[in-house]
């Protein structure tokens, strides 16, 4: 089975990062990540503050310093053990090739030149085949009907969703077992 997995919000810990960075830039707390309720952080930040948050998301260094979501690293390998194709799946920041590097960079610590060399850049996912996309971003649409699956990862900012989530925990991954192991991926695009 191949499982695509979303690299920000969902391996990398984007929230705290950010929280951290925010609160080292500016003196001020970060909104708490319980209180989102935006995909795009800068979203949930008043119109004066946006453009101080995307200057921030901009920074050199902020994307490899991103901590680690608890339990990602684990699961990551769990589903590897099980004999899954697991491939990382995530978008370009669009703005700059260095911040792409960073994330790339991040991939290579945390899970090693392999997975990074398993790794799929694309501002849209529906482009990359696949059975199953694990991402935290709500109602992913692009060019394509997708050949994958979405399987929310749960953040404050996608529970208006109704669609299967999981999360890192342990119940959360015996629930990524039983959809996996229950419903069958889609059908291969016959073209």
């Amino acid at each position: 089975m191949l499982i695509l997995i979303d690299q920000d919000g969902v391996l990398a810990d984007f929230d705290s990062g950010f929280a951290q960075a925010w609160l080292a830039r500016t003196g001020r707390p970060a909104l708490a990540a319980a209180q989102r309720r935006h995909f795009y952080i800068q979203d949930d930040y008043p119109q004066a503050q946006g453009a101080e948050v995307a200057a921030l998301l901009q920074t050199p260094g902020f994307y490899r310093q991103l901590p680690m979501m608890p339990g990602a690293q684990a699961a990551v390998a769990a589903l590897r053990a099980r004999g899954d194709e697991v491939w990382i799946c995530t978008s370009d920041t669009g703005t700059s090739p260095a911040l792409l590097c960073e994330k790339l960079d991040w991939i290579d610590h945390h899970f090693g030149q392999d997975l990074r060399r398993r790794t799929l850049v694309s501002a849209d996912k529906t482009l990359i085949r696949g059975d199953w996309l694990i991402d935290d971003r709500p109602g992913i649409a692009g060019l394509y009907p997708p050949t994958w699956r979405h399987i929310l990862y749960d953040q404050a900012y996608n529970r208006h969703i109704e669609a299967p989530r999981i999360d890192w925990t342990a119940a959360g991954f015996t629930r990524l077992l039983v959809l996996l192991s229950e419903a069958s991926p889609p059908a291969p695009l016959v073209l």
